[in-house]
């Protein structure tokens, strides 16, 4: 069996890294590289104390504005987590009975686990099937570029090439999803379920370059290591969802394909609770850093390079710890963002059953509850509902789209791709003129950027025969 090519453990944590900076020095004339019209700060800029604050102002306001959506979508509305790592790999910290703990917390109906694959283990049988305490699991694997929940174990099974292995998959029904686009854009969807339209990993890995030489000043000063340790107890949520970008390339991929054949958008959350940093005395003039899954310190600081070093290593013995910064509890990690399935009933079923009908929206939930979001098709005369967010139905001529949020943003409309109308609100109608493929988002403004926060899927208005 072989194995995809995952990106380096040291690369996720250089980008976690950067929320342990110097939140006391002059920032540094850097921006990052614009994913979106609506971003304004850079990500150092955006864990300072003051932004912070404003977003959480912010959210707190969205959640005071929040009322419940009076369109219908004739579903019942179910959170979902997708690319979820459990018990599954040395650099994972996380556990299942921790992740149930966390998805009973924080509203979450559907865990879909995405084990890497570690023969002799089955990712289906050795595995949680079915509900836990309320909370539905399906078993399924990250592999070969993407996540796939086939029904039943494919252990010791072979397949020589990648669409040897989709149909693997797929057999009897099985659920396969583009992973990690960013890794291979140019790879065809038309014979899977759908694609990842936002990885969290994906929108840390440019976070790098410019941040990582704020590490050594944070973690090697008391004061700034204190002030930050300080910040992340106060703002946990704000400063893990910092990082978030609109991702422009899977955007235009997900678009383009969507012309010819159905494509189910759905969110990577790739929680594996490792985002975690120990720090420790090496010796009286040294510290390193810990992170999940290591067997030596991935980074060893040294007091030639830190002035105030030796002040936090004082009376201390190796191997003591100094602090252990903790970004992504499974808690704050699905909080952020989740798959919205639209489903009659809680089963596995069901869940299938709609992400193959792309019955199914993407929210950012830490910016506010998006549950109840309505995006449907009408026939104008008489006026009744022929389709919702996933649905494929034929132009007549007499269509109407309706959109509907639990509260007021952005929402903004696109037919193959492009942009047709944009409104202040929180709902928008559109009579179809054309065939076309249609999708909408909804986008908020927190500390004056735009965000976005709900991606629906889309409904494809297809030409009469």
């Amino acid at each position: 069996m072989r194995k995809t090519i995952l990106p380096t453990l040291l690369s996720v944590v250089l980008c976690l890294l950067i929320t342990a900076l110097c939140l006391s020095l002059s920032l540094p004339q850097f921006q990052k590289p614009a994913l979106s019209e609506g971003r304004k700060y850079s990500f150092v800029e955006r864990i300072q104390p003051e932004h912070l604050r404003a977003v959480h102002e912010d959210r707190a306001k969205y959640a005071q504005m929040r009322r419940p959506v009076t369109l219908r979508t004739g579903y019942k509305d179910y959170r979902a987590i997708l690319h979820a790592h459990a018990e599954d790999s040395a650099h994972t910290g996380g556990t299942r009975t921790e992740l149930l703990a966390a998805a009973k917390r924080t509203g979450v109906s559907i865990v879909m686990l995405t084990d890497h694959v570690r023969p002799p283990r089955d990712f289906i049988t050795d595995s949680w099937r079915g509900p836990h305490e309320g909370v539905l699991f399906i078993p399924g694997a990250e592999a070969e570029g993407f996540l796939a929940y086939p029904l039943s174990s494919i252990k010791g099974t072979s397949w020589k090439t990648r669409d040897d292995y989709i149909s693997l998959i797929r057999k009897g029904g099985g659920d396969i999803f583009l992973s990690h686009v960013e890794e291979r854009p140019d790879w065809p969807t038309a014979r899977l379920d759908g694609m990842e339209i936002y990885n969290h990993h994906t929108d840390f890995k440019d976070e790098q370059g410019e941040f990582v030489k704020w590490i050594r000043a944070t973690v090697s000063d008391p004061d700034r290591l204190a002030a930050f340790e300080r910040l992340l107890a106060e703002y946990p949520q704000e400063i893990f969802s910092a990082q978030q970008d609109y991702l422009v390339a899977f955007m235009a991929k997900w678009d383009r394909d969507s012309q010819t054949h159905r494509v189910t958008g759905v969110a990577a959350n790739d929680c594996h609770h490792n985002q975690v940093i120990t720090v420790k005395v090496g010796s009286p003039d040294a510290i390193e850093l810990w992170l999940t899954g290591d067997k030596n310190p991935s980074l060893k600081i040294t007091a030639d390079r830190a002035s105030r070093l030796t002040e936090l290593t004082a009376g201390r013995q190796a191997g003591d710890i100094i602090a252990r910064l903790d970004f992504d509890p499974y808690e704050r990690s699905l909080s952020y963002v989740s798959t919205h399935i639209l489903a009659k009933g809680l089963s596995e079923a069901a869940t299938r059953g709609a992400l193959k009908q792309a019955h199914v929206y993407v929210a950012h939930d830490w910016l506010c509850d998006p549950t109840g979001f309505a995006f449907v098709a009408e026939s104008v005369k008489p006026s009744r509902r022929i389709g919702v967010m996933g649905d494929e139905i034929r132009f007549t001529g007499r269509l109407r789209l309706r959109v509907a949020a639990p509260a007021a943003g952005v929402i903004r409309l696109f037919r193959n791709g492009e942009n047709v109308r944009e409104v202040e609100d929180d709902t928008l109608e559109w009579e179809v003129t054309s065939p076309g493929t249609y999708r909408a988002e909804v986008w908020l403004k927190l500390d004056g950027e735009m965000r976005p926060w709900i991606y629906a899927n889309q409904i494809r208005c297809l030409a009469a025969p």
